[in-house]
């Protein structure tokens, strides 16, 4: 017996991994899954689709394998998604996702009810639509039957692993996405139950991210293609593992670029004075907090780039067989540090990580008849390092500096903007072996539960060694220390216009 098997349940697929225990990928198989927006702001999972594509993706990766070989499967999953079942584990409704925009009301709410600084202290996270606390006490107001048949409200992985195990269970690190623990505590907070109208009896025990919850059944070894028997291991939060993956603890902090950019550090205590622009979430790491702000737009502004400005470059990709991005690439390099003047603000899809402010919009300051595309896809990147650099800022502001960025995601196979990222902060981007670490992650915590590794923290470190060093560049950086100023200068400067460009009725 000498692989394991993971399953991270994404937001748009399910990607499922055998590992040999060194950390080596011996094969992937990955199956998306619809997302229904029955209405304006709403977006829903049918549950089972997640199910369904555990189901053909492990027949997948174990077909002409020896099934005995699985000695231990892991688990992460997107966050704060929520789904209601009974006690057969049969879904009640549709999940909720972390995406659905339907809570704001309870958002604010519940940050009336308890204050926006005192809810953030106790739970770490802001008061907004995200967390899954919003939702459930949407639906305690709109379709309270629902909450009255519930016996449990799981996330995504933890409906994998009732349906692996028959157990219900969560871990710390997604119970701390729900905005209903006391992440100092480690424990349910017990006065948001009272004002949301849900039982703590309706939420799963808690267990590490390494420890083992419960074996694969008979019926659903039967439907996967593998041995009964095989442990479960707890897992966690696709943000927390991939941090685990990419070694995040100590002096290192995390930017992982997507969709989205997620800038994150580890600590080993719940800092007293947190910063109420940040979030505080339990790491997969026993004894650690994960420390997390998050953009809203990042990689999906150069998605737009391409999409809208790039077509005889996507004609090129095709045809060649080559990335768009690369071309791309090519495009920004013919660009300068500082795009020739020209700078975003990268809120394309409002503001999260720093600003917070739902009504900020994208822009560009300094435009001229002058410039190019190449300067605009330079800006793009631009942008989001600056923000990046803010989210340090705030860091800093208090008392973590970290020594050197290590580059996750889609976003860190690009050597152009790896090299902009670490001009613009100061400080140099390490990009590791494996940068899709959210499955390695679960993958080292499920070794952990099966015995086969002893230091979770050491095994994150020399399963994925750092293949790519990227140092700033003297010239460079001297021109962005110039222009960061300016950027934050020019957010202020429009803040006020984007509530007025908010309130603009055009219907």
């Amino acid at each position: 017996m000498d692989l394991i098997l993971t399953y991270d349940i994404g937001t748009t697929a399910c990607k499922s991994m055998l590992f040999r225990v060194d950390g080596t990928v011996v094969a992937m198989a990955e199956q998306e899954f619809p997302t229904r927006h029955p209405k304006p702001m709403w977006a829903e999972q049918d549950p089972d689709d997640w199910w369904n594509a555990v189901i053909s993706t492990t027949r997948s990766l174990i077909q002409g394998r020896e099934r005995d070989r699985v000695l231990g499967i892991g688990l992460s999953s997107q966050r704060e998604t929520i789904v209601p079942v009974d006690k057969d584990g049969n879904k009640l409704a549709d999940a909720i996702l972390w995406m659905d925009r339907r809570t704001a009301k309870e958002a604010q709410d519940l940050s009336s009810h308890f204050g926006r600084e005192n809810l953030h202290r106790v739970t770490g996270m802001i008061p907004d639509a995200t967390f899954s606390a919003t939702k459930l006490w949407w639906l305690k107001r709109h379709q309270p039957e629902i909450i009255r048949q519930a016996y449990c409200f799981l996330q995504p992985k933890e409906y994998i692993c009732l349906k692996l195990t028959g157990q219900f269970t969560t871990d710390y690190s997604l119970a701390s996405r729900t905005m209903m623990l006391d992440t100092r505590r480690l424990c349910w907070f017990d006065d948001i139950f009272d004002v949301i109208g849900v039982s703590k009896e309706q939420m799963p025990p808690i267990y590490h991210s390494d420890e083992v919850v419960g074996r694969v059944t008979p019926e659903a070894a039967a439907l996967l293609g593998i041995q009964s028997g095989i442990p479960v291991v707890a897992g966690g939060g696709d943000r927390q593992c991939e941090a685990l993956g990419a070694g995040i603890f100590g002096s290192r902090a995390m930017e992982s670029t997507g969709t989205t950019s997620n800038i994150s550090c580890a600590s080993d205590h719940v800092m007293e004075d947190l910063d109420i622009r940040v979030v505080c979430s339990v790491h997969t790491l026993r004894g650690h907090w994960l420390i997390e702000q998050g953009l809203t737009t990042s990689g999906s502004i150069l998605r737009w780039f391409r999409d809208t400005f790039c077509y005889q470059e996507q004609l090129e990709a095709a045809s060649s067989g080559v990335s768009v991005y690369s071309i791309i690439d090519e495009m920004v390099e013919r660009s300068t540090p500082g795009s020739n003047k020209l700078l975003m603000l990268p809120f394309f899809m409002g503001a999260k990580a720093t600003r917070w402010n739902p009504a900020a919009r994208g822009a560009f300051l300094g435009a001229t008849l002058g410039h190019t595309r190449a300067d605009f896809a330079r800006a793009i990147m631009e942008g989001v390092a600056f923000e990046l650099r803010a989210c340090l800022d705030i860091l800093k502001g208090i008392g973590i500096e970290p020594s050197e960025i290590v580059s996750m995601g889609g976003g860190s196979r690009g050597d152009v903007w790896n090299q902009i990222r670490a001009d613009v902060t100061g400080r140099p981007v390490v990009v590791p072996r494996v940068t899709d670490a959210a499955s390695l992650g679960a993958m080292i915590l499920a070794a952990k539960g099966a015995g086969v590794v002893d230091d979770v923290a050491e095994a994150s470190v020399t399963l994925n060694p750092p293949q790519k060093r990227y140092t700033p560049d003297a010239g460079a950086q001297a021109i962005y220390d110039q222009l960061y100023p300016i950027y934050n200068d020019f957010y202020a400067a429009v803040e006020d216009l984007f509530e007025r460009l908010e309130a603009v009725r055009t219907e």
